[in-house]
């Protein structure tokens, strides 16, 4: 977290799960329980990535880039009026200057990252760091060569990847596939 709040711009890909800086706190919410947190440690992991958000806010925030697979997209939240609520903040933050979102969508078929979210954060002295991350663990890598790799397979999936105003188009789409209804 201290790296990415030095980074001059954040580039980003989600397997699975939205990137902590764009998500609602029920999304939070529910991700993180499902990881097994509850009670006040539950709330302070929600309140940190909430406050997370504000590095993409503000005149000197840095540019933020995050291609998201579609199973990202596809896989809702149990709560539909916060599943609705999160793809709402996903329209609204898709038309901020300085952040980029992409959708991967299923027919581009097997990408190189299919198995990692991994952030490239540049650096104000110029150099790249990536952070790749699962589940389980993450890791920073610093070595140019390892970085260089990572970069190219990022590259080849963005290539894959719908533009901008197509994937603002198919977010708004999921929004309409959600109910209305209240639950019981």
């Amino acid at each position: 977290m201290a790296l990415e709040a030095e980074a001059v711009s954040l580039w980003h890909f989600a397997v699975s799960v939205l990137p902590g800086l764009l998500q609602t706190p029920e999304y939070a919410r529910e991700l993180l329980a499902a990881g097994g947190l509850r009670g006040d440690e539950l709330q302070q992991q929600i309140d940190a990535r909430m406050g997370r958000r504000d590095l993409l806010e503000g005149d000197d925030a840095p540019q933020f880039r995050t291609i998201l697979s579609e199973a990202v997209l596809r896989t809702r939240l149990r709560d539909a009026s916060a599943w609705r609520e999160q793809l709402e903040h996903l329209a609204e933050v898709s038309e901020r200057p300085g952040l980029t979102i992409h959708v991967l969508p299923f027919s581009a078929g097997p990408y190189g990252l299919d198995s990692t979210d991994v952030w490239f954060l540049r650096m104000p002295d110029g150099r790249t760091v990536a952070y790749t991350e699962n589940a389980y663990r993450g890791e920073l890598i610093e070595e140019y060569g390892a970085v260089e790799r990572l970069q190219r397979a990022y590259d080849a999936v963005r290539d894959m990847a719908m533009p901008p105003a197509e994937s603002s188009r198919f977010i708004l789409r999921m929004l309409e596939e959600v109910s209305c209804d209240p639950l019981p």
